[in-house]
């Protein structure tokens, strides 16, 4: 097939699509805390609403408001399990997102129900060879199919000294980060080494300082948490970010044949492909 492209104008206002780092993180932050939170420009992407049903499993209450908006009640002091299935045993599934597994399953391992963690597609093939390496330090047991989904765990998480390799998974350090912002009862840290992806850390960060979360971040080699810190019973509100990788298509497009506006990205933004901005 032959395809002729000619040159052309663009014009135009555009809505930046919502970005599935910021929906998940906004998601996984709403269980945990203590109250209610409503969520302006929710992603409505497959991804994202995994991640809606998985916290709905692990017993957030989620309910859509009017103007694009979700209102989640949190799961109060501790984690809880409303899911079907055998007793003892319970079952989450994260669809295709890596993102949705590897920070749900600490987040999860929160509980002391027995759970069973699964996915579909592609994910059913990715090694997830850290969940045994680290699990059984924190007081999770964990059955793994041979480093690969399903993975059944049970807790609960006890939040203590660790140092974990960062290159392996951001994403698994992100539902580390946020399971001991919430468990932890005494002064403990998580040590990382060879970081790769700084930009999702801060914004992991930036999440929960949003929900009231204080975590003390040494240059992303080492974390400290609070003894005893839980943010008050509060109405929380959060605006999902606009996609700054999606948009940068159309941010060149526009600088190359164009005047376009595309509203709902955050020039503050933590999201790596903010970069783009400095291409143009």
């Amino acid at each position: 097939m032959i395809v002729t492209i000619s040159p052309s104008n663009i014009s135009g206002n555009v809505y930046a699509p919502a970005s599935k780092s910021s929906m998940q993180r906004a998601c996984a932050a709403a269980l945990l805390s203590n109250g209610e939170t409503i969520i302006s420009n929710p992603g409505k992407s497959n991804d994202d609403l995994a991640a809606l049903d998985v916290i709905q499993k692990l017993g957030a209450v989620v309910s859509s408001l009017d103007n694009n908006k979700l209102l989640i009640k949190g799961s109060d002091t501790k984690i809880k399990s409303s899911m079907n299935g055998n007793e003892g045993e319970r079952v989450i599934n994260c669809g295709e997102s890596g993102l949705g597994l590897r920070m749900f399953a600490p987040i999860a391992a929160l509980s002391d129900h027995e759970i069973i963690l699964n996915g579909s597609g592609s994910l059913l093939q990715r090694p997830m060879y850290f969940f045994d390496e680290i699990f059984p330090q924190l007081g999770i047991s964990i059955k793994s199919n041979n480093g690969k989904l399903p993975i059944k765990i049970k807790g609960p998480l006890q939040p203590k000294n660790i140092s974990i390799d960062g290159s392996l998974s951001s994403q698994f350090l992100t539902g580390l980060l946020m399971a001991y912002a919430k468990a932890c009862t005494a002064s403990v840290s998580i040590k990382v080494e060879n970081l790769k992806s700084k930009p999702y850390i801060d914004l992991t960060l930036n999440v929960l300082k949003h929900f009231g979360w204080h975590v003390e971040n040494r240059d992303c080699k080492e974390f400290f948490f609070d003894p005893f810190y839980n943010p008050p019973l509060a109405t929380n509100t959060y605006t999902v970010e606009g996609d700054w990788s999606s948009a940068s298509f159309l941010l060149v497009a526009g600088a190359i044949a164009g005047n376009i506006s595309i509203e709902g990205l955050d020039v503050e933004s933590a999201q790596a492909d903010k970069a783009i901005l400095k291409a143009l």
